[in-house]
């Protein structure tokens, strides 16, 4: 069995199960980070179907849609819950120079995706509204349409006549 010098002088002191726990908490907190990623991933597939959606589908294809979203949603705000205090406890257990984990590229990845799906949610909900204001001038412009308020001929007398035909 191979001795690899530690990096961090204070890592020497460590015991086998100090160290047991820090790695634990590692890949958990990195397993939680990848599963966000993804998530994240996910999220930005959804946006850019909603997208298509808003612009050419149905009412029902895009309240779908927004229901896929909100569950995505939750759950990412679920994990991002059980993330934080994953985040206390690797900064906790991790050496100040620790870089060979991934952890901080995957933070990076993390930052530039909720960046990318926080713009493309903005622009889908400008896109909405746009096309809320056109539903509602289409709207406007069927309730004054001159046809609509005309009534037929024979709506006009809707009583009933009485006949005498006693003679």
């Amino acid at each position: 069995m191979a001795v690899i010098a530690p990096l961090n002088p204070s890592a020497a002191r460590l015991s086998e199960s100090e160290v047991k726990n820090r790695v634990s908490v590692l890949r958990r907190f990195k397993g939680l980070l990848i599963e966000q990623r993804q998530r994240l991933h996910s999220y930005i597939e959804i946006l850019d179907r909603q997208k298509d959606v808003i612009e050419k589908g149905g009412t029902e294809d895009l309240m779908a849609h927004v229901e896929m979203e909100e569950k995505v949603v939750a759950g990412i705000i679920s994990l991002q819950k059980s993330i934080e205090p994953m985040r206390s406890m690797y900064e906790l257990a991790a050496a100040d120079g620790d870089t060979e984990t991934g952890i901080p590229e995957l933070n990076l990845t993390l930052e530039k995706l909720k960046n990318e799906a926080a713009r493309r949610a903005e622009n889908n909900k400008t896109l909405l509204q746009k096309r809320m204001a056109a539903m509602r001038n289409e709207l406007k412009s069927l309730r004054s349409n001159p046809y609509s308020k005309r009534k037929s001929i024979y709506t006009d007398n809707q009583s009933a006549t009485l006949f005498d035909i006693s003679g």
